[in-house]
């Protein structure tokens, strides 16, 4: 998928919607998926903005069901993290697997990783809804009006 023209005379908002591997990178690091700002809409490790403070672009738009989407992608994470630990600690102990050290390791990561996990888990799941629902060229505009009005 490459980038889609989106009209807007912002100057903060992207001219054209970055491509699938630009807004998962930007998630990734962290950062707001569609303008790249550091730290978008983040305001700490377990805070957050309703919108990002450079390109204004709402985390929510309108759409139901943002935390729910954030909290997926922070069980899968935990999860896969899980199967892997379990995994490495069956083939490195087979034929004698260790069942106390894997259970203990396996609560260890099952308690640590949702914490890890938790800022990335909301830019991941805002990069997969810009993917799914991109933003028109009025909501990239309003977007803009916003983070004007609110940084001067």
């Amino acid at each position: 998928m490459n980038s889609v023209p989106i009209k807007s005379g912002s100057g903060s908002a992207p001219a054209k919607r970055p491509s699938v591997g630009v807004l998962l990178r930007r998630a990734v690091t962290l950062r707001c998926a569609w303008c790249g700002d550091r730290p978008g809409f983040r305001r700490g490790w377990f805070r957050r903005a309703d919108s990002c403070r450079h390109c204004g672009l709402s985390v929510q738009r309108g759409l139901e069901g943002f935390e729910l989407g954030a909290a997926t992608v922070n069980a899968t994470l935990t999860f896969g993290v899980l199967v892997v630990v379990s995994a490495v600690s069956v083939v490195t102990t087979y034929p004698d697997v260790a069942v106390g050290p894997l259970l203990i390791s396996l609560g260890i990561a099952a308690i640590l990783m949702p914490i890890v996990f938790y800022p990335f888990t909301y830019t991941i799941w805002f990069a997969i809804e810009l993917l799914m629902e991109p933003p028109s060229a009025a909501d990239v505009a309003a977007a803009a009006a916003r983070a004007r009005a609110a940084s001067g």
